[in-house]
């Protein structure tokens, strides 16, 4: 993952995207906003202390940066889940923690501040998908019951989808408690420490996908406080980021 300045924003985007011209994708970085500490200064998220009309023109400027298409929001209520829903439009989908979509114009987003923000492409089909995934919704295969939402909705073949996990909390900071290591496999939990985007990724290879159409961002949110929110590392009273996938409209 890169970071682009934009509108006087830094917006994350994947090098290997950046070339699908019919696509929009990005995650938000903590920087560029009006927040004050201790959600300084691009917070997105609604469901903090921050002041409302910080948020509101925070979020104002990251989709102003995002260009200058007009999209049409869908908003999951995350909950730490594993549900996922099929949207053709936009709007808020209540204890949501994913969305699948092939509509145009139709902008998939979602909050995170450690948890993983899960991209999925099939260019064939044109659908798209974009998850929350933690560590209960990795344990409950969020990423698995998002792929197969594609394959039932939009006739998709997993050989075909290309998969995307976004910057989180990494295993150099992401220690658990044992009742939570006990739920995953032995192989991502070491020392304590959980591997989220190991067990996604092998997750993901498990329904189908190929390895090499699978791309996991290196950076630790806990590690680079600087640049990304850490509901972890910052005792949990700071911002979110906001990650958004869409398919253009023709023009």
């Amino acid at each position: 993952m890169i970071f682009e300045r934009r509108g006087g924003l830094f917006v994350g985007r994947f090098r290997s995207l950046m070339g699908e011209e019919r696509l929009l994708h990005g995650l938000s970085t903590r920087k560029g906003g009006i927040s004050e500490a201790p959600f300084h200064s691009l917070n997105l998220g609604t469901k903090t202390q921050d002041d409302p009309r910080s948020i509101g023109e925070n979020r104002r400027r990251f989709l102003q940066a995002l260009g200058p298409d007009l999209w049409d929001p869908a908003v999951p209520e995350q909950v730490h889940g594993s549900a996922v829903h099929a949207v053709d439009r936009g709007g808020s989908f209540p204890e949501t923690d994913g969305l699948v979509t092939d509509t145009p114009g139709v902008l998939l987003t979602l909050l995170v501040a450690d948890c993983l923000p899960v991209f999925l492409l099939d260019p064939k089909q044109k659908a798209i998908g974009l998850i929350h995934a933690g560590w209960r919704g990795t344990r409950d295969g969020i990423a698995a019951g998002a792929l197969g939402l594609m394959i039932s909705e939009f006739g998709c073949r997993p050989q075909d989808v290309r998969a995307f996990i976004g910057p989180g909390i990494g295993p150099c900071c992401y220690r658990v408690e044992p009742d939570t290591a006990s739920q995953f496999d032995p192989r991502h939990v070491r020392g304590g420490r959980l591997d989220l985007r190991g067990a996604n990724r092998e997750l993901l290879i498990k329904q189908g996908i190929k390895q090499g159409s699978i791309t996991v961002s290196g950076l630790c949110t806990a590690c680079h406080t600087n640049l990304f929110f850490s509901h972890r590392a910052e005792g949990g009273r700071t911002g979110r980021m906001m990650a958004v996938f869409g398919l253009k409209k023709s023009r």
